[in-house]
């Protein structure tokens, strides 16, 4: 480790940013949540469906978006995508004002997934730290997992302390908020090579184009639909 300790600021950041991500204190309660907003089973059902379903169906093209305008960037509208989701969640009274909540979400999480990650992995080749790539990544997991842990314990607190399930979506807040600082901050080389040009065509162009590629590659389809089964 000591070649990485003449260079650790930006590890404490990569391990906040998982702390951070994995305060959802709305977990857990999410089902409850919704429940105490009049919400049927069938439309909790449905809503968590298109939640995933918009995650699932935007994966390849938010991929694309990142490698045009950088990945920092995409993380930057992952993070704006959750804190919007949140507010309309707090602030939803039907089934229908649910609806823009977990499809922001779920934009977030198509944006978000494998970004970050490739940003660790390109700092550590960017300074010839490639062979500490797992070293690294996992210390990163684990204030991920130390986040998950504190989530529960803190949204359950919450919850008592004031009696409405509501409360943890305005918390989430506040991890999130921090989490959009810290991509803001994080230096422009994160970013990638970007060709800067950024159009609805060009992402539905290569978008075609990666799933054409995927599907005629049996090893690539095996794999494209594995990660699909996965979500």
């Amino acid at each position: 480790m000591g070649k990485i300790n003449r260079w650790t600021l930006m590890i404490p950041r990569f391990c906040a940013y998982g702390f951070l991500k994995n305060l959802r204190f709305f977990e857990v309660f999410l089902i409850l949540f919704l429940r105490q907003k009049g919400l049927s089973f069938l439309e909790i059902g449905t809503l968590i469906g298109i939640r995933e379903m918009t995650a699932m169906i935007l994966e390849v093209p938010t991929g694309i978006v990142a490698d045009l305008i950088g990945r920092r960037k995409a993380m930057i509208m992952a993070f704006l995508s959750y804190i919007f989701s949140f507010l309309f969640y707090y602030a939803a009274k039907s089934f229908l004002w649910f609806l823009p909540a977990v499809i922001l979400f779920g934009v977030g999480d198509a944006l978000r997934s494998g970004t970050h990650k490739a940003m660790i992995l390109e700092y550590l080749d960017l300074r010839g730290l490639s062979d500490k790539k797992v070293e690294v990544y996992g210390r990163t997991r684990s204030w991920s997992q130390i986040g998950s842990a504190l989530s529960t314990v803190i949204a359950a607190v919450l919850v008592f302390y004031k009696g409405d399930y509501g409360i943890v979506f305005l918390a989430s807040l506040i991890p999130y908020l921090l989490d959009l600082a810290l991509m803001i901050s994080y230096p422009r080389e994160l970013d990638g090579k970007t060709s800067g040009h950024l159009s609805l065509r060009v992402v539905l162009d290569f978008t075609l184009h990666s799933f054409r590629n995927c599907w005629r590659v049996k090893p690539l389809r095996t794999a494209l639909l594995n990660s699909y089964l996965d979500k």
